[in-house]
């Protein structure tokens, strides 16, 4: 019977009706130990079970939270076919078949997350699918993302996910805890501790009132505490009446962990045995193991197991399981500490001989008392590398720290401690840098100490401290022997992005030059080298015909993006879209296929920012938001900050464009000015230059330019024009020959570019400043715009141009400008600019056209992909699979193609999607 919780059952049930009807749903119980949340979510199992949903569950172990997946596993291990683990979903094999050997790469977590979301979209296909998780705050990190990426993809799916979870502020991962349970899909229920008057009636025996009331003050009306006290009392053999409260007292502190251990101090000795066995085993208790570690055969198991369930202490069900986790706390905590390590050493070393995987293993010898084997090495670094693939950092550095207490041989522990060193790396640990410098001290092999070297080096960048990153890279490439191939390249292309980071002194331009000779030589040195070259060159002053062929020359093949090269690939693709380059588009395509495919959760959130910073460029506004959302989910399921300054300057843009101001300076106040000359800054003081034009805060925003003028001085900030900010607010405070002087070097500079969308927002800005003469400079920016896949900067060239003939009395000439820049921003979502240009249009005495922008040419490129897929006959599922999205997603783009296009179904696609003779 569970007493007062009607309003919590009556939600559960409503959740368990709702999934049968095959709608996505989520469901938080959290509350403190003991207080129900397992039995009600046991009840709305039952529920949903009764009504044809497919229910699937998991808990989360206190002792095994550093198993990767491991809550995944629970889930689905029992469900695992062939046909589900085909296609997109693949590469959830990892997850229970382990990695395969010679695996490459050392992250595969966003690849195994995409591709567990696309098993839960398989086994939800024949019925509604309920996914049941208890104890979440115990639940593996990378399990926890998973659920995360999972819950922002429930719309359009028939899953329901139920939580239960403890309060969780404190715990290590509760910034995913709390976007999980934060959800705007999440319903939350709080059960309340019992009354007085349920406390009575749980306890039943005739207590009297005194005799509850002292039972709730003493457990503060936690029904497992209630529960297990009135067990102490009666086999204590206390009446329930108010001349006994005194044994409640002394009974009630005690209640949980007493009263269990009372009830197996009267079992058999085999019962205790196995009630302990099985507190260390955890989840992977099953019977012929736990009774081999309890020292018993299967036939004395059996029945020891069965006293346990007669006693309350075990679950009545196949598996090994205590009824509640503070069971099994109790039991394990009254095992006296050696012989509990000894226990795990022993539970491990069984463990291994029956094959069980790695991390399984290494969770008992995290436990386990050192001893200098080394098979315990080698199956705690087995862990941490698959841990590590699984986007588990914590738990790889867990594993490697309990390999350095074992200790390794002499001659590996250089070795462990790289590894160690880089998974803290990605945690952002300050003993990173520690490791890392020993293991440059324990060995005298310039390979290793350039592979320690290198990691330290990138250790050293994200903490802001580049200098020391680019002079540690030069002294370890010099002892390098010229044979090192790889490693010499990923030195050298360390000590060339110096720059980004504000690298006070970078390389001179010959040392970059030496990596921009076309053809490249054979191997993946010269395209790490030549990616980053592209991207330094562009900015040194190089032009996009120099720089983009060689960008593409390291791009070619794909070999630089499956090698898992992040930086050099991004750095390159930047390159390919500055220069508008058509290829631009595949590029992308090809970082996001491959992070899906067999890429680092890294790697997918550095691909959604820069695409989105593309598709802000091109003026893709929706698109771009969307994109860089993403990456916000990727950063945030990664722990990570790095893009954070990026995303929050370029979201900034998106909303300025929609012309929502108040929400563009949010964005912007999110985060700071780093306050160096890096990448960050830089995008960031754009931003804000642009965000104070709109404000018309003019001084300030002359300000914010000059100061990203003077701290980018020794760049060509094609992208982020510091003298247009600045030649704008000039012109409007009226200092007008100051303005154009400013606005000429930034044409002179896109020149030099020479690129059609950058020249034509340079030519933009001094054709504004230049008023009545400046007509000429605007006509010439629309001209190449119109040849550039920025349709936001074509729409506003034109409407510069549209108002500057009105201003210039010619009103019949500045209205088809006009219309069409109208119909641009319309179509793009920018709201600011439309809105500017209707009253433009009404003042030339024009009106806007009665139909929205039409046919192919309105379609987004996210909307054309999918057109084209669907025309070619692909069901929305199969085109979900190939572009990484959800199925709703694609309902969307299609609904938004069929209107823009005039179709009524797939069937029209193909004659629609072709362009209008002449």
């Amino acid at each position: 019977m569970l007493l007062e919780r009607d309003r919590e059952l009556s939600v559960l049930r409503a959740l368990a009706g709702a999934a049968a009807q095959g709608d996505a749903g989520l469901a938080v119980v959290e509350g403190p130990a003991g207080i129900g949340k397992t039995r009600l979510l046991s009840e709305a199992r039952r529920e949903a079970s009764a009504a044809g949903v497919r229910v699937l569950s998991a808990r989360g172990g206190e002792l095994e939270q550093e198993l990767a997946f491991g809550v995944v596993r629970q889930l689905f291990e029992a469900t695992i076919s062939e046909p589900l683990l085909e296609g997109a979903a693949a590469a959830a094999r990892e997850v229970f078949e382990g990695p395969a050997s010679g695996v490459a790469g050392d992250d595969a977590s966003f690849a195994i997350l995409h591709a567990l979301y696309r098993l839960t979209v398989n086994l939800a296909e024949p019925a509604p699918l309920l996914l049941a998780v208890d104890d979440l705050q115990w639940c593996d990190e990378p399990s926890l993302r998973w659920l995360n990426y999972l819950v922002r993809r429930l719309d359009g799916l028939r899953v329901t996910v139920l939580c239960g979870v403890r309060p969780f502020e404190h715990h290590t991962h509760a910034h995913l805890l709390a976007e999980l349970t934060g959800d705007p899909l999440a319903v939350t229920l709080h059960p309340k501790p019992l009354s007085e008057a349920a406390t009575g009636e749980l306890l039943a025996d005739g207590a009297d009132a005194v005799f509850s009331r002292a039972c709730h003050e003493a457990t503060g009306g936690n029904p497992l505490w209630l529960v297990e006290l009135a067990k102490a009392l009666r086999a204590e053999g206390v009446p329930p009446d108010a001349a006994h409260v005194s044994a409640v007292e002394a009974i009630a502190p005690r209640a949980v962990s007493r009263a269990v251990l009372v009830r197996i101090g009267r079992l058999s000795r085999d019962a205790a045995a196995v009630a302990r066995s099985t507190a260390v085993l955890g989840d992977v208790a099953a019977l012929a193991l736990v009774a081999e570690l309890a020292g018993l055969d299967d036939a004395a198991a059996v029945p020891a197991a069965g006293e346990l369930v007669d006693a309350e202490v075990f679950a009545d069900q196949v598996a090994m399981t205590f009824v509640h986790p503070l069971i099994r706390a109790a039991v394990y905590e009254d095992i006296p500490v050696h012989e509990r390590a000894l226990a795990h050493e022993r539970a491990a070393q069984l463990l291994r001989d029956r094959g069980v995987d790695a991390g399984t293993v290494a969770t008992q010898l995290v436990l386990a008392p050192p001893r200098g084997e080394a098979w315990v090495v080698d199956v705690l670094e087995r862990a941490a590398r698959a841990g590590s693939r699984a986007g588990a950092p914590a738990g790889a550095v867990t594993y490697l720290t309990r390999a350095l207490d074992e200790p390794p041989p002499s001659e590996r522990r250089a070795d462990v401690l790289v590894s160690l060193g880089s998974a803290e790396n990605l945690l952002n640990e300050t003993r990173s840098e520690t490791h890392l410098r020993e293991a440059l001290e324990l060995t005298d092999d310039p390979t290793a100490r350039g592979a320690a070297a290198l990691q330290l080096g990138h250790t050293l960048l994200m903490t802001r401290r580049a200098e020391e990153a680019v002079a540690l890279a030069r002294r370890t490439a010099d002892a390098l022997p010229p044979d090192a191939g790889v490693l010499l390249a990923a030195l050298e292309a360390l000590r060339l992005t110096g720059a980004i980071f504000g690298v006070s002194e970078p390389d001179t331009p010959e040392r970059i030059a030496r990596h921009r000779r076309l053809p490249l030589a054979p191997g993946i040195g010269p395209k790490v080298l030549a990616g980053i070259a592209a991207h330094q060159w562009a900015y040194s002053g190089g032009s996009a015909d120099e720089c983009a062929p060689l960008a593409l020359a390291a791009l070619d093949g794909g070999d630089l993006i499956a090698g898992g090269h992040l930086l050099p690939s991004v750095a390159a693709t930047i390159v390919v879209v500055l220069a508008d380059r058509a290829e631009a588009t595949d590029v992308w395509d090809a970082l996001l296929t491959q992070a899906h495919v067999s890429g680092s959760l890294g790697f997918k959130s550095a691909a959604s920012i820069c695409r989105g910073y593309t598709l802000l460029r091109s003026g893709e506004l929706a698109e771009a938001e969307a994109s860089l959302r993403d990456g916000i989910e990727e950063l945030t399921l990664g722990g990570a900050t790095n893009g954070r300054v990026e995303i929050a300057a370029w979201l900034a843009a998106v909303e300025r464009e929609r012309g929502n101001l108040a929400a563009a300076r949010r964005e912007l106040e999110a985060v700071s000015d780093p306050g160096d000359p890096s990448q960050a800054a830089r995008y960031w003081l754009d931003s804000q230059a642009e965000q104070l034009l709109a404000e018309e805060r003019f001084e300030e925003a002359l300000a914010v330019a000059r100061d990203a003028a003077q701290r980018f001085a020794a760049m060509h900030a094609i992208d982020t024009p510091a003298r247009s900010h600045e030649a704008l607010a000039l012109h409007h405070l009226g200092h007008r020959d100051q303005a154009l002087a400013l606005a000429a070097e930034e044409v002179a500079t896109a020149r030099r570019w020479g690129a059609p969308a950058i020249m034509a927002r340079a030519l933009r800005t001094l054709g504004t400043v230049e008023q009545g003469d400046g007509l000429a400079h605007l006509r010439e920016a629309a001209a190449l715009a119109e040849r550039s896949p920025a349709r936001l900067e074509l729409a506003k060239a034109l409407a510069a141009a549209g108002a500057a003939l009105r201003a210039d009395r010619r009103p019949s000439e500045a209205r088809e400008p006009l219309r069409r820049a109208l119909e641009l921003a319309d179509a793009l979502g920018a709201g600011a600019l439309a809105t500017q240009v209707r009253q433009e249009l009404y003042a030339a005495g024009g009106r806007p056209r009665t139909t929205a922008l039409q046919g192919p040419a309105s379609l987004t490129p996210s909307e054309r992909r999918v057109a084209e897929r669907a025309a070619a006959g692909q069901t929305n599922r199969a085109i979900a699979e190939a572009l990484f999205v959800t199925p709703k997603t694609v309902e969307l783009h299609l609904r938004n193609a069929y209107g823009k296009l005039g179709a009524r179904n797939r069937r029209d696609l193909p004659a629609l999607l072709e362009p209008a003779p002449g």
